[in-house]
């Protein structure tokens, strides 16, 4: 058994080292924290110059210099990525130490309250004659007397410590399991950016490697594209004056977001998007890499598919019912058809947009979601309608 005066040194220290859980790595974190925002320095200049490429008039060679531009952002992301989930990893390494601390804390700790409670219930059928009598000196004497009067306050402030401990314990759990989740989001976000960087050289690669693209002929498909872009507004418009009006969806003009992404590179009737190709905006574009799933914002009939595995703009119509329809542009895949019905949540495509690659058309100037709303008939700025 202990002597009393290393049971009360025990206690002592089981009621500070509290503190100093979950902090013996936070060091560890440093370098990745420092990396990460130097990165997103980067990347805030980088979408700076982005943005001034598409500001430029349509050309070839502005196309091929935004081309350029989004493979230099695309590849500042990846390595962010990277670091990210090299900091989160980091960070799971700290938390797993911190329970392994935890535990053997709450372990030795219990075994010194057991062996305190024990002497204390002892101390308690020895009388004062046998105290004094077992004394070395008067010192001694009044010492263990302090020591019969304080150890049960000690034994209640131990108690108290290891259920924090307990708690800590469960906490820090919790944090593990979140970032576990982060680490595999990361992970899947980090593969989707590796393929829309590839895509995007692909695609700069086809533009170069195009005997017959000169300017003149981008110029001739554009001009192409922005004709067929007037026609299918206008079948879009009647498609949706026609639309049911069932009880799909009944008394709701809410949608939730097809992607992640909440980056918007064209607003609603967008004025620099006027100015490029010379029509209106009826969407929003939504920043996000090559191939990102779209998910049905609501539930919804299919109304059209137009896709056919080539270059040319492929879009997806859904019927919301009550005068609503949505419109998903530049798709580079589709996973539904015609008449099906889909709920809210359904993947039912996946996103494209970098020029001369699949679904995209020629009225792009690099991966996105195209996403339009039309209610009665109508186009509709769409952030109306999406919440979160």
């Amino acid at each position: 058994m202990l002597s009393w005066k290393k049971t009360l040194n025990w206690l002592l220290v089981v009621t500070c080292v509290f503190s100093t859980v979950g902090f013996a790595f936070a060091d560890l974190l440093g370098d990745k924290t420092e990396e990460l925002a130097a990165l997103q320095k980067q990347i805030t200049q980088q979408q700076q110059a982005l943005d001034k490429a598409r500001s430029r008039s349509a050309t070839l060679k502005n196309q091929l210099d935004i081309l350029d531009q989004q493979i230099k952002m695309t590849e500042l992301q990846v390595q962010s990525l990277t670091v990210q989930i090299d900091k989160t990893t980091a960070d799971m390494s700290r938390i797993n130490r911190d329970l392994v601390d935890a535990e053997v804390q709450i372990y030795d700790s219990k075994k010194i309250l057991r062996d305190a409670i024990t002497e204390s219930y002892m101390r308690q059928q020895t009388g004062l004659l046998e105290v004094l009598l077992g004394s070395s000196d008067l010192s001694d004497f009044i010492s263990q007397l302090e020591y019969v009067t304080t150890i049960e306050g000690r034994i209640t402030n131990t108690l108290s410590v290891l259920q924090d401990l307990n708690a800590s314990l469960k906490e820090r759990k919790g944090e593990l399991e979140t970032a576990d989740k982060q680490l595999k989001q990361l992970a899947a976000s980090k593969a989707l950016e590796q393929n829309s960087l590839t895509v995007q050289a692909g695609a700069k690669e086809n533009l170069l490697n195009d005997s017959k693209l000169t300017e003149a002929e981008y110029q001739k498909r554009l001009l192409d594209a922005v004709a067929e872009e007037a026609r299918i507004q206008n079948q879009i418009a009647q498609l949706a004056k026609n639309v049911r009006k069932d009880t799909l969806n009944q008394g709701k003009y809410t949608l939730q977001w097809p992607i992640p992404s909440r980056m918007i590179t064209a607003t609603f009737r967008d004025g620099d998007y006027l100015a490029r190709f010379k029509i209106p905006h009826n969407a929003i574009d939504i920043a996000t890499p090559q191939g990102t799933p779209i998910k049905a914002p609501a539930d919804a009939f299919v109304l059209k598919v137009k896709f056919d595995g080539s270059n040319a703009y492929s879009y997806i119509i859904l019927d919301h019912g009550n005068g609503m329809v949505t419109v998903y542009g530049h798709v580079s895949a589709v996973s539904v058809a015609v008449s099906q019905f889909v709920p809210v949540g359904a993947v039912i495509g996946y996103t494209g947009g970098t020029p001369g690659m699949t679904g995209a058309g020629w009225l792009t100037t690099g991966p996105h979601l195209h996403f339009e709303v039309w209610m009665n008939g109508e186009a509709k700025n769409a952030l109306n309608y999406l919440v979160d």
